[in-house]
């Protein structure tokens, strides 16, 4: 087996994995549809970076490894070529360089990724902290090119290297021909997203203003080359003989992340197989409230170790000594409610939610952040609203009313986003959000109007105001939550697809309420079924079988663009019913606020 420059990024996470990526164990990856999300964003990344290469030659279409590496060995004899995707291999290490640029004896290997640095803001390196060390964040990439560099050198031990990270730079706005809607990718069967991506703008007006930065980075492959050659050699070996070697595994807080938690009774489950019989405790370790606020006697070592080391596993094995700092009272109150299972409401919330001023308002904002921006002139990852839902409490006792608005055009959103939200909501009452994101969003419209030099007062000041962490009307309900009330169906967990799941099946009252009564289905196990599993999918095109359905954000921002660069640009129908599952989404989201309102009313 060959240890890849993607198999050495896995393991660097966790050795253990290697293992598993190699005999193909299931993951809970392969249908993240956030990871695919973003890799749809690297494929248009990747594109863009090629077109800058006109004389860019393709190595693909090779039987195997070694015959690609051989076609790679006689283009390099050239004085001059550009390569892409070719493949380098060393022993059994084995790197795809997605651009190779060779000048005579000098050889720019140029790793492409759809991250982004601000060439303007972020410094002489973007790469480097104040103090001149390297950015946590941006270490794994850098991994990636000093793990070429190593492959290529022992390849071809007679050229000169330059390694060179080619990035997104948020400093610059893009024209035309590099908004998202320029990019068309193709799927290949069964679904799976091919990486081949078609330019449909004008490849001259590309190469003169795009939207990457192309950075030296032989510094940071100098400082990290020696621990990364160290590190490859001894995964390498762990995979040089007919099958993978398992490594130990080092059992840890980082096992929360682990995407080989899957189904622990399965053929082959990868968390089960590093915990053994602790992989079965239940209620599990791992889901406890802030692992990382334990303050275990020993000083900065991990708790997961620490208990698993001992032949612990179960949540309510952590010490009561153990909880200190910021987060004690909340870790308290889960292990108190664990077992046995009850809710706990502290009678502090009545109190505080009388505080609050009517008209209530629960709102909720969909946005998208893209690598490619939608619209000439924005900025690369800067971040288009355009789709907010609001339910309405006038007064004691009044009816809710639902108000909402969704952009369906080409034109940029952000500002008719603010001005109709302004409409309802205007400057009195309460605002209910769920975490901060609200705000943000609106801070970050009241900057892009200071960029364009949008004359409007009277909006600008409004979302000064609202927008201000220390806004008087706006409360964070996922604070409240934090503060005030617990479920063991949450476990450690405070997002509102968690705490209304725990309301929902354990509040009656709410699934006759005349606004909440559609969501109250049954599956076939004759189970309460979470609201956001009983949104409907729609046929979006004239097939029945190509139906369309949003339950989470990331289908969310999928639907948009479909909406308004894709299928619902060109077809009324498609339009109509991507606008009905979008808008049928964002009202859950504020439903959903509303019903754990009303929950926290009628217990607390």
């Amino acid at each position: 087996m060959y240890l890849s420059k993607s198999d050495f990024k896995v393991a660097r996470t966790c050795p253990t994995k290697l293992y598993y990526k190699k005999l193909r164990y299931p993951s809970l990856l392969d249908q993240d549809p956030f990871m695919k999300f973003l890799a749809d964003g690297g494929y248009m990344v990747e594109k863009m970076a090629k077109l800058l290469f006109p004389d860019g030659i393709e190595m693909e279409g090779f039987a195997g490894h070694e015959d690609a590496f051989e076609a790679v060995r006689e283009r390099l004899e050239e004085d001059e070529v550009t390569l892409f995707e070719p493949t380098i291999m060393a022993g059994n290490l084995l790197a795809r360089v997605d651009i190779l640029e060779k000048k005579g004896s000098v050889v720019r290997l140029i790793e492409v990724k759809s991250t982004s640095v601000d060439t303007v803001a972020g410094g002489p390196n973007p790469f480097r902290g104040k103090q001149g060390g390297i950015i946590a964040t941006k270490r794994p990439y850098l991994e990636d090119v000093t793990f070429q560099a190593l492959v290529f050198k022992r390849a071809f031990p007679e050229l000169e290297i330059q390694p060179v990270l080619c990035v997104v730079d948020k400093s610059k706005a893009a024209s035309e021909d590099c908004t998202c809607d320029r990019f068309r990718l193709t799927r290949e069967g069964g679904g799976r997203m091919s990486t081949d991506v078609e330019f449909l703008g004008d490849v001259d007006s590309l190469r003169e203003a795009h939207l990457l930065a192309l950075i030296d980075v032989a510094g940071e492959v100098g400082e990290l080359a020696a621990e990364v050659e160290a590190a490859a050699d001894e995964l390498a070996a762990s995979v040089a003989g007919e099958t993978a070697e398992r490594l130990e595994p080092a059992l840890g807080m980082l096992c929360k992340k682990c995407e080989y938690r899957t189904d622990l009774d399965g053929e082959r489950c990868g968390f089960a197989e590093c915990w053994g019989e602790l992989a079965h405790a239940e209620p599990h370790l791992l889901d406890f409230c802030r692992l990382d606020g334990l303050r275990p006697p020993e000083k900065g070592a991990d708790p997961v170790s620490l208990l698993t080391g001992e032949g612990k596993g179960g949540l309510l094995d952590v010490p009561e000594g153990w909880l200190k700092g910021a987060y004690a009272s909340r870790q308290r109150i889960q292990l108190d409610h664990t077992s046995p299972p009850r809710e706990f409401l502290d009678d502090a919330l009545r109190d505080e939610l009388r505080t609050h001023a009517y008209p209530l308002h629960f709102i909720d904002f969909e946005a998208s952040r893209v690598a490619l921006p939608y619209h000439a002139g924005m900025r690369p990852y800067q971040q288009a609203s355009f789709q907010w839902s609001c339910h309405t409490i006038s007064k004691p006792g009044a009816d809710v009313e639902h108000f909402e608005w969704i952009n369906v055009g080409p034109d940029f959103p952000n500002l008719e986003f603010a001005r109709t939200l302004r409409e309802v909501i205007g400057d009195e009452g309460t605002v209910y959000t769920w975490s901060s994101f609200e705000q943000t969003a609106l801070r970050e419209i009241r900057t892009y109007m200071d960029r364009l030099g949008v004359d409007d007062p009277g909006l600008a000041e409004w979302l000064d105001s609202l927008g201000s962490p220390e806004s008087d009307r706006v409360v964070d309900m996922e604070k409240l939550v934090r503060k005030y009330h617990f479920h063991p169906r949450m476990g450690g967990r405070t997002s509102i697809k968690c705490v209304l799941p725990a309301v929902w099946e354990n509040d009656e009252s709410l699934w006759t309420h005349p606004l909440f009564s559609k969501y109250h289905r049954r599956d076939d196990k004759g189970m309460v079924m979470d609201p956001y599993k009983t949104l409907e999918a729609l046929p979006v095109d004239d097939s029945a079988e190509d139906a369309g359905i949003v339950q989470e954000g990331t289908a969310a921002i999928r639907a948009y663009q479909d909406l308004v660069f894709g299928r619902g640009a060109e077809n009324e129908k498609a339009r109509e019913q991507l606008k009905q599952l979008l808008l049928q989404y964002c009202e859950l989201d504020t439903a959903a606020m509303v019903m754990i309102w009303m929950h926290w009313q009628t217990v607390a």
